[in-house]
């Protein structure tokens, strides 16, 4: 038996075959009478039937906290993921066998919980919003992080769309119940191997990427959520290039980087982005048109379950699993 089980929320439950081949005991949650994660007033439901089975092991609960995709039967907003994440972290901190015996009369007997839990965000609950960027604003990106290390022993984040250095950031790692995992290296290692790259330089789009990922990167300017304009140069002609980026939804400034590229003699360019989210009103349908207008040439990761990578694509998707298990 491995030195941990792991539970997979709503939002990660498409990793469960292969934590399994890697030899791990999986658990997930169960459904409630009516087969669904939700009540009908969409209270969320969560059932670990087997908690049992948990006492006294190291437990690694698994959770992507943004909105669900089109591949998925039920919707799920960012705060329902992170509900439904607080409460399996409550019934694992006081579980209890129940029997009934009688009727609406049942009898509770407490079970020993985890000797620890961990959870590991795929995708860190609103991360768009790291800081007050106007007067009065709440910044629920730390609210949330705070409310989740309170409630276990240790958070994971897979590359994490809030600066690391940001202050509440910084506490969080200096009380010792944070750690940020990087999957970008094997990302780019899986994207080199796709595109065919065997001697190419790694750039990024954008200040924010250089801080990350410490690679060159151009300048970038945003006049609204899908129009961006970057500007600067870089030394790349006859080069093959990997574009890095944390984070995408719609493309726009991957592909703008790739145009910029090329035109400055690039012989080759190929995308690699850890994270693609889905959009509200929009579904998946500017992922779409980038694989399209990349020509293929782009991979993420499966953080975030989606059609248009996971479920359609499966071989620009790399497998964030392979790198969990050589951390945790």
């Amino acid at each position: 038996m491995k030195d941990y089980d792991v539970i997979l929320a709503s939002g990660a439950e498409h990793l469960r075959e292969r934590f399994e081949s890697h030899g791990f005991r999986v658990f997930t949650c169960e459904r409630n009478y009516d087969n669904r994660r939700m009540f009908p007033n969409a209270d969320i439901y969560v059932r670990i039937p087997d908690v049992a089975e948990l006492s006294d092991r190291r437990v690694i609960v698994v959770q992507s906290c943004t909105g669900s995709s089109p591949a998925e039967s039920e919707f799920f907003s960012t705060s329902d993921r992170l509900v439904e994440l607080l409460l399996i972290l409550d019934a694992l901190s006081r579980p209890v066998e129940v029997e009934k015996v009688g009727h609406k009369q049942y009898k509770t007997t407490p079970v020993i919980p985890p000797a620890s839990v961990e959870v590991v965000l795929t995708f860190q609950p609103f991360a768009l919003q790291d800081k007050a960027f106007e007067t009065g604003e709440a910044v629920s990106g730390r609210w949330a992080m705070d409310t989740i290390a309170r409630a276990c022993n240790k958070v994971w984040v897979l590359n994490p769309h809030a600066s690391t250095e940001i202050e509440w950031m910084r506490a969080l790692r200096n009380r010792g119940v944070l750690e940020n995992l990087d999957i970008t290296p094997d990302l780019i290692k899986f994207g080199a191997e796709r595109f065919g790259f065997d001697n190419y330089v790694v750039v990024t789009p954008d200040e924010g990427g250089q801080e990350r990922f410490n690679v060159e990167g151009f300048g970038k300017s945003r006049s609204d959520s899908f129009t961006v304009e970057l500007t600067g140069e870089l030394a790349v002609k006859g080069r093959q290039v990997i574009v890095v980026d944390d984070l995408t939804k719609s493309g726009s400034t991957l592909l703008k980087a790739a145009e910029r590229l090329r035109g400055l003699g690039a012989e080759d360019v190929g995308l690699a982005v850890a994270h693609v989210l889905p959009l509200i009103n929009q579904g998946e349908d500017l992922l779409e048109k980038l694989i399209e207008k990349s020509g293929g040439k782009i991979v993420t990761s499966n953080t975030v379950r989606t059609q248009a990578f996971c479920e359609k694509n499966p071989q620009l998707t790399y497998n964030v699993v392979d790198t969990l298990v050589k951390v945790l």
